[in-house]
């Protein structure tokens, strides 16, 4: 057996692998990993099936002129790139190329190479997944208190899970929260849906769709009424804080009900469970994010969490940071122009050094700020993964010069000019981070368990194109452990040091309180619940509450026609994203091998749909057709729809155009639709 790291999403579990003639025989959980401790999901338990499946692309591929695929070389494929790229740098700029990360290269090296592609060649359209994930809480919380922080679950007295739901997408970190349950901490659950996590739940706050900024006002409002606050720390290391309370007045109970559809009870009786069980700590999801109120529902949370003073304390939220890894930015790059949506989303931008991909489809059908002609696409669907999908789908058959790469013939794959065939983690050398339940930081160098038999490294890709363009300046290496021998050295490790190690070094040892040393990481070192960064940028400086862009409240006449909230977007812990659906073992650890939108009984009712039903679901943008499942676990006036299905693909109903202003986030998770039998 040999350890690893699967890799196939960004939980890191430890495996142990047989392999025989270059192929994976069997996995299972190393107990001996400090993070996972022996923990893997569906997804790693099928991992030799996705690793070997048949339906993997194993070579290079070009589309004819009439839409038919045939195989050719790396080296054929090579050609074609290097001509187009060097044809569209003289034609129309280097601003002309975009070239996107996705979910796939979270957390792994070949996303900065990627960007230091991009830099080398010019571009300023450089993007991530981080476009629609993350980075916008992440910024926030940076905005507030310095950094985005870690939640200790094993040690706290109460834990919030706010649009987030480990058991499905960090499913080794409820070892933690049922240890922390089991010592007697409470468990408050903020979700539309009722899941199994929300019904293990002290309390569960069944939210409406989009709301969660109002509710976490509220929540400060009964926190600063009844005094339950940290009082010196408030005093000592907040600036705003009469702003704060100015701004929470109004948000009683009772409005608070009147908005979010929680019953006023339940949001005192939460406020004083949050208060009263110290030390406490908040999981922000990828849900509160997705709404064009996001950004700033992040920082009311994030607030909300400071005021106690449960930062940066044992069972709080823990301000660690990544390891010191030798950056591959490229220094002093210049640009002809800005990336795609700095004008309208600057702070984003500037923060994150990216274009903001949600609205590369303007630019490709509108030359607005001016004309995207090619995309290099790498580990990533955006056809199932990004907003307003019908949308999207007419830019890239518009686009010059598409080129994706990734592991199966995805539905955005099929829309491309070349496709190359990419590997999987465990085909490659990859750094990986963590913190362990002690809240030290863990840097490990992942070994490659066996070479590709079907894909080309992402690091050559990048790498070939880069040599071949002429910046072996950027690119002065020759092997792919030589970048990374060059990235440890910010950790004062050699390559093989790290590969001497099975399950990580431990760079950073836990310290309660730094900021009592330093202060924090913002610009007055202080938790700035007050933000001078916001205003001076245009922004509300304080963590304003606006109704999602499209509500029954904000947009009452469209929701006569289009009553029905749609939520889209939460993890299953069988699949990642958009990928894994072709994978039998996986399909049929639950038996779903289709999507199915959640619908209450009450609403199935009154529309005469029953459960399994094919239902019409329709949006401004568009309409999909699918299975009704009805169910007690969602409010009447909401339904949910998971993404990442090819025939039912919930982007086409989302939104790319009202996005949160600060982040350029998309509403994907607070959007108006109707239902209609299909008869």
């Amino acid at each position: 057996m040999v350890k690893g790291i699967c890799g196939l999403c960004g939980g890191n579990c430890g495996m142990e692998f047989s392999v025989e003639d270059n192929k994976i025989i069997h996995v299972k959980g190393d107990k001996d990993h400090p993070i996972s401790k022996g923990f893997i999901c569906p997804k790693g338990r099928a991992l030799p099936e996705i690793i070997h499946s048949k339906n993997r692309l194993s070579k290079p591929m070009k589309k004819d002129d009439k839409g038919n695929w045939e195989e050719i070389s790396y080296e054929e494929a090579m050609d074609i790139i290097i001509q187009k790229l060097t044809y569209l740098k003289e034609n129309f700029g280097s601003e002309s190329l975009a070239i996107h990360t996705g979910e796939a290269g979270v957390g792994k090296q070949f996303s900065a190479y990627a960007r230091r592609l991009g830099q080398a060649y010019g571009t300023p359209n450089q993007s991530s997944a981080g476009c629609h994930c993350h980075l916008s809480k992440e910024m926030a919380n940076k905005m507030t208190i310095g950094v985005l922080p870690s939640p200790d679950y094993g040690n706290s007295k109460c834990i919030v899970l706010w649009g987030y739901n480990p058991m499905n997408s960090s499913p080794y970190q409820m070892m933690d929260i049922n240890k922390a349950i089991n010592n007697g901490a409470k468990l408050i659950v903020v979700d539309p849906q009722e899941t199994k996590t929300a019904k293990r739940a002290d309390i569960h706050l069944q939210v409406r769709p989009g709301t969660d900024g109002a509710l976490a006002l509220g929540l400060i409002h009964v926190i600063l009424e009844e005094k339950l606050y940290d009082k010196d720390f408030v005093e000592k290391w907040t600036i705003g804080f009469d702003k704060l309370i100015d701004l929470v007045k109004d948000y009683t109970p009772e409005k608070v009900e009147k908005v979010t559809g929680v019953p006023k009870e339940n949001i005192v009786e939460a406020a004083g469970l949050f208060a009263n069980n110290k030390p406490g700590n908040i999981s922000p999801g990828i849900a509160i994010e997705l709404l064009t109120n996001g950004f700033q529902t992040a920082r009311a949370i994030s607030i909300l969490q400071a005021i106690m003073g449960y930062v940066d304390v044992v069972g709080g939220a823990i301000m660690g940071s990544p390891a010191p890894l030798s950056s591959l930015e490229l220094e002093d790059v210049k640009y002809n122009k800005e990336p795609i949506g700095k004008s309208k989303y600057p702070l984003f931008c500037q923060t994150y050094g990216s274009a903001q991909a949600n609205i590369f489809s303007d630019a490709i059908l509108e030359g607005k700020p001016y004309p995207l002609k090619a995309m290099i696409v790498i580990g990533s669907n955006p056809i199932l993964t990004w907003p307003n999908a019908n949308k999207l789908r007419k830019a890239l058959e518009t686009i010059d010069f598409l080129v994706v790469m990734d592991n199966f013939m995805t539905e955005t794959a099929k829309m491309a000019d070349i496709v190359i065939p990419g590997t999987f983690p465990i085909e490659r050398y990859e750094v990986w981070q963590g913190a362990d339940s002690l809240g030290d930081g863990i840097v490990g160098l992942a070994p490659k368990i066996i070479e590709s038999e079907h894909g080309i490294p992402e690091w050559k890709f990048i790498s070939d194109i880069a040599k071949a363009m002429g910046y072996d300046e950027a690119f002065p290496w020759d092997r792919e452990e030589e970048t990374m021998e060059y990235r440890l050295k910010g950790i004062g490790k050699t390559f093989k040091e790290m590969m001497d190690i099975d399950y990580g070094y431990k760079y950073r040892d836990f310290e309660e309180k730094k900021y009592e040393k330093n202060g924090f990481k913002t610009p007055s070192k202080k938790v700035e619940i007050y933000s001078e960064t916001l205003k001076k940028a245009g922004y509300d400086p304080l963590p304003i509450y606006y109704e999602p862009s499209e509500s029954p409240l904000s947009t009452g006449d469209l929701a006569k026609e289009y009553p029905l909230v749609l939520s889209t977007g939460a993890r299953y812990l069988e699949y990642y994203h958009s990928r894994y659906r072709n994978i039998k073992s996986i399909n049929d650890y639950k038996g779903e091998r289709e999507a199915k939108v959640k619908i209450n009984p009450q609403t199935a009712e009154r529309k005469g749909i029953k459960d399994g039903d094919m239902v019409k679901v329709e949006s401004l943008r568009g309409k999909i057709e699918l299975k009704a499942q009805v169910t007690e676990d969602v409010l009447p006036t909401t339904i949910l729809i998971p993404h990442g299905w090819d025939d039912a693909n919930a982007n086409q109903l989302t939104d790319n155009e009202m996005l949160d202003p600060i982040s350029g986030f998309p509403a994907d998770r607070a959007l108006l639709v109707k239902v209609t039998a299909i008869r």
